[in-house]
């Protein structure tokens, strides 16, 4: 109670109406924010909203808690950071309206219930207690504004400049003309960072005393080809995956980095769903619908199409493998060091029981995953036989989460439960063991000469794994990070049989199996024929290559495709070291670090790669960056030797071509062609 001027006794309020400086500061920079929130769309800014209103609930609290009453400003400050959050998603989010409309009305209940109660406290609760009652409720407007920070959707509509219309214009010319009887199937087999020497092929102790026995994969190999200069456009998986299937660089679709899961759930809980938004510009949270994959093409020709394995190129919407040409995804959307690290069956509601997007195995089942080699082998199997048996062509990819950290394996036989002997080697020979069995099918169903198969890997190893004699591994631009295997076979397509690429005999040692069905513990020798092609090429000419073998000459035309079809190499036509790429970029968190580029010096032709600055591989400098470092790859393969001092002139051709490329991709990071 208090006195009015003229001594009457006045009710007292809690509700401060007072025109702090303050106070008006702080509504002004939540109203600011918001009104720039909603403007941009731009997911990022909605946490700091959220930080805002916490803070202002903070302050109302201390404010509450001196006996100064609640501050109105301060008080409103808090809805508007509260409300913006709430619009922006209700607006501009990309799941269902009723979803997060339904999500966001739960979530922002709280805070706005709160908030209300402690405006009209005056009203509702007896004097003598409304100063705990205040506190307390200011302390639960703190409270549920956390609950909706850390429990809010971050999925929303992209803001990147839309190359839609090209995609469906192309799609529908593709689409017109369905595959030729005689277009090849197709078989991609993708590893999970598998180093460079990590198959008894390009082991560096030879094929014959190599540690990791691989003889199924060395079995491609046999009449086919194999890259000796084969790179990774990323040192990371998301990226290198994004340009395998489009043909660009992953910076032209602003996936600079790995896609972390989007989803809320509380079991179990992931701080990763905050990840995306401070890594990738414009919402980005994977593989753009309006990219064109070589799923997508070949989907429109026909092919039954399906993606087995690890996805990691975003878990909703147009970032779904289902979405990006696939009429089924078999496999987990994430890493298998991820939480969630659950498997789906997403067949885009294609399935004749309408079932899409079920929920197989849970992060809880997958807590050991020893078994998953033998079901993805199962169902690759199961999806070509039944291609094969309908008279349909096929793409599959099959995109192993092996030998990715954790290892599992299954302990040749011991299977689920058994962990306590899986290692990197077991993982890949068991792999290699499974893998039999998809070409024994191939074999058995009589496509194998008809299928085109390509074997890789998505960058360099991580925590284990042997790059032979290449400098660096996994996140980094050195070869180690970047340079992978690539053996490619397709017996009835003229694939290595030409005669400019001399052929090479090897050896490898096949498996034995018992009676029983199971391998042994014995080898045979065989002895293979393949090519080595020398020339330099990236991952993202497999887009272009694929295509032209299964027919399809026409490239997108309304954005740059910097793949280039590697099918003249490959069939032995030309010259090993044909040069396919005037220059390749190495990226890393989307920024270009390095070019690989040939220069003459002293009469010869050379491959050379250059970095103006990058960051050390060595962990005991680890603050400390390179400069102007040059690399003669056909003389100094590991990176061993700069020789920028002695060659400045090649130094500066190599600097000036990498700026060049950076200006290019400042400009016109999309690659839109004729971009007004």
């Amino acid at each position: 109670m208090r006195k009015d001027t003229n001594g009457a006794i006045e009710r007292s309020t809690y509700i401060d109406r007072k025109k702090r400086l303050f106070d008006i500061i702080c509504l002004g920079v939540s109203a600011a924010l918001a009104a720039v929130t909603l403007g941009t769309g731009y997911v990022s800014l909605a946490l700091f909203n959220i930080v805002v209103a916490m803070a202002a609930a903070v302050l109302v609290f201390i404010r509450a808690l001196r006996d100064k009453g609640v501050p109105l400003y301060l008080w409103i400050a808090y809805l508007v950071s509260v409300g913006g959050v709430f619009l922006l998603f209700t607006i501009r989010g990309a799941d269902d309206f009723g979803k997060r409309l339904w999500w966001n009305l739960v979530l922002s209940a709280g805070p706005v219930i709160c908030a209300l109660l402690v405006f009209f406290a005056d009203k509702i609760t007896p004097e003598k207690f409304r100063k705990v009652f205040m506190t307390c409720t200011a302390v639960l407007m703190a409270g549920t504004a956390a609950v909706y920070f850390f429990f809010m959707s971050l999925r929303i509509t992209p803001t990147a400049e839309s190359l839609q219309k090209g995609h469906d214009e192309y799609l529908g010319r593709i689409a017109a003309t369905k595959a030729s009887p005689d277009a090849p199937n197709v078989l991609v087999i993708l590893m999970d960072d598998m180093a460079y020497s990590d198959i008894s092929l390009y082991s560096y102790l030879g094929s014959e005393n190599a540690t990791i026995n691989t003889p199924n994969i060395d079995r491609i190999a046999d009449n086919g080809i194999v890259m000796d200069n084969f790179y990774s456009s990323s040192p990371v998986c998301s990226p290198s995956r994004f340009s395998i299937l489009t043909g660009r660089y992953s910076s032209r679709g602003y996936l600079d980095n790995v896609v972390f899961p989007t989803t809320v759930e509380s079991d179990p809980y992931s701080f990763t769903h905050f990840v995306n938004p401070y890594q990738f510009l414009n919402n980005v949270d994977g593989i753009l619908g309006d990219e064109i994959t070589f799923a997508e093409v070949l989907q429109a020709r026909g092919y039954n199409t399906a993606c087995i394995g690890k996805w990691n190129l975003g878990d909703y919407g147009e970032y779904l493998p289902t979405n990006q040409g696939f009429d089924l995804f078999y496999g987990s959307y994430y890493v298998n060091d991820m939480t969630p690290y659950n498997w789906v069956r997403d067949t885009g509601g294609n399935h004749p029981d309408g079932e899409t997007h079920a929920e197989i195995r849970t992060h809880e089942e997958n807590l050991d995953q020893s078994e998953s080699t033998r079901i993805f082998t199962e169902e690759m199997i199961k999806f070509i036989e039944s291609s094969v048996d309908s008279g349909e062509k096929f793409l599959a990819y099959y995109t192993t989460p092996w030998p990715h950290w954790p290892l599992f394996s299954d302990n040749n036989g011991n299977g689920k439960g058994d962990t306590t002997d899986d290692t990197y080697i077991d993982c890949i020979e068991e792999f290699d063991k499974y893998l039999g069995e998809i070409l024994d099918a191939l074999e058995r169903k009589g496509v194998y000469d008809d299928t085109l198969i390509v074997f890789t890997s998505d960058n360099g190893p991580g925590r284990e794994g042997v790059t032979g004699a290449l400098r660096g591994r996994k996140n980094t631009t050195f070869d180690g990070g970047m340079k992978v295997p690539l053996i490619a076979s397709y017996p009835n397509g003229g694939l290595g049989e030409g005669t400019a690429v001399e052929s090479e005999d090897f050896s490898y040692f096949e498996w034995v199996k018992g009676e029983d069905g199971r391998y042994s513990g014995e080898v045979t020798e065989r002895t293979g024929s393949t090519k080595h092609i020398l020339a330099s090429s990236m991952n993202f000419d497999l887009f272009a290559t694929i295509l032209d073998y299964c027919g399809v000459n026409e490239l997108p035309s309304d954005r740059i495709i910097d793949g280039v079809s590697l099918r003249e190499l490959w069939s032995g036509n030309v010259s090993a070291d044909t040069r396919v790429h005037d220059m390749l970029f190495y990226q890393k968190k989307g920024k270009t670090q390095g070019i690989q580029m040939a220069a003459e010096s002293e009469g010869k032709v050379y491959d050379f790669k250059y970095y103006d600055r990058v960051h050390t591989e060595n962990s005991a400098f680890i603050d400390q960056f390179y400069n102007n470092y040059l690399f003669n790859l056909d003389l100094d393969p590991a990176e061993g030797y700069d020789i920028s001092k002695s060659y400045p002139e090649i130094a500066a051709k190599l600097r000036s071509e990498l700026e060049a490329f950076r200006k290019e991709m400042k400009e016109n990071r999309r690659g839109i062609v004729d971009k007004e």
